[in-house]
């Protein structure tokens, strides 16, 4: 056009966009054009949806932060790379069963953090119950029916035999001892 500057405003000029957090992806509202050239700062990827982080870009980790770090347009999806074990519970004792899992960053309804019941269709059995004489794990320790369960019986040593316990010798348990 003979204005004595070439190639400004160009109508075949390639569109650059400014990478403000240098990460490789630009802001799609910040363009400049050039013709031979890169602009200083500019790049030819308009993908980046906060230019202002370098974390985030479309090859950014998604973490469960409140923010879109894959520039995917979804906010701590369930495969955020710090999303948390979650564990079905099916009988709403507080504890989860943990056979059954989602992952997520927030806590779906009807789980629980813990996965440590033992029998989740049974809201009186969880690590929270007391051990009863009742031939279950009620709290889920692993043991039927250990030592200190509600409803144990005081047992008396027969040493001889005879039927009848020395009252100096006992032991309390659900079970008879040997």
């Amino acid at each position: 056009d003979c204005d004595g500057v070439t190639d400004e405003e160009a109508v075949d000029a390639t569109v650059w966009y400014y990478d403000a957090d240098g990460d490789g992806f630009g802001d799609p509202a910040s363009v400049a054009y050039a013709c031979f050239s890169v602009p200083d700062d500019y790049v030819g990827d308009a993908t980046d949806c906060d230019d202002a982080d370098a974390a985030i870009s479309p090859v950014g980790t998604e973490v469960c932060n409140g923010a879109d770090d894959d520039c995917d347009g979804d906010v701590d999806e369930d495969s955020a790379a710090d999303a948390a074990t979650w564990y079905l519970d099916a009988d709403a004792d507080g504890y989860g069963d943990p056979g059954v899992t989602a992952t997520a960053c927030a806590q779906p309804a009807g789980y629980q953090a813990s996965g440590d019941d033992c029998d989740d269709a049974d809201a009186a059995t969880s690590p929270a119950t007391t051990e009863s004489c009742d031939g279950a794990d009620n709290d889920c320790d692993g043991a039927v029916d250990e030592a200190g369960a509600t409803g144990e019986t005081t047992w008396y040593a027969d040493a001889d035999g005879d039927g009848h316990g020395a009252t100096s010798a006992t032991l309390d348990a659900c079970d008879l001892p040997v």
